[in-house]
């Protein structure tokens, strides 16, 4: 009787077919992944605005006035929070939170001391609360979110 050489392994095309699936699924995977970590920073920024806003009443509370800044940027800097005239806000916040993508982003804080807007940019254009073309302008920066006081609405500034 003969014997057949019977190699066993893949074929070449096989292989390919294979790395090509493998491929597919990366790929399919990685912009998930990539959409749920817009969506988390996006989160953030909201949670961030909240928690400010809930600060920012609370000093309201106490003093009448809400905090003058010595910049409209209200966080981006490298501590966090920038106050010029009123430090004491720092009591109502024991972290102030700056973005979560980069410290050179900025939340932007407007107030004329009995009303504030704070505003801030997200990555997903197709949130519903981030309309498009973005409504707020401040300072020629446009603004797609923002958090009012409850005795005011949003506005440009």
């Amino acid at each position: 009787m003969n014997k057949l050489n019977i190699k066993k392994g893949f074929t070449l095309v096989e292989l390919l077919v294979v790395i090509s699936i493998m491929g597919i699924l990366t790929v399919i995977s990685l912009s998930s992944f990539t959409t749920a970590q817009v969506k988390a920073r996006d989160a953030q920024r909201k949670s961030d605005l909240d928690q400010v806003s809930k600060a920012l009443m609370l000093y309201y509370s106490d003093t009448g006035t809400f905090p003058a800044l010595a910049s409209s940027d209200l966080f981006g800097q490298e501590n966090g929070l920038s106050i010029g005239v009123d430090p004491n806000i720092v009591y109502y916040m024991r972290k102030t939170p700056q973005d979560p993508k980069s410290p050179t982003m900025v939340y932007e804080y407007k107030t004329d001391g009995k009303s504030f807007n704070l505003f801030a940019n997200l990555e997903n254009t197709k949130d519903s609360q981030c309309p498009q073309p973005a409504p707020y302008t401040v300072g020629g920066v446009s603004y797609c979110y923002g958090v009012a006081s409850p005795n005011t609405t949003l506005k440009s500034w």
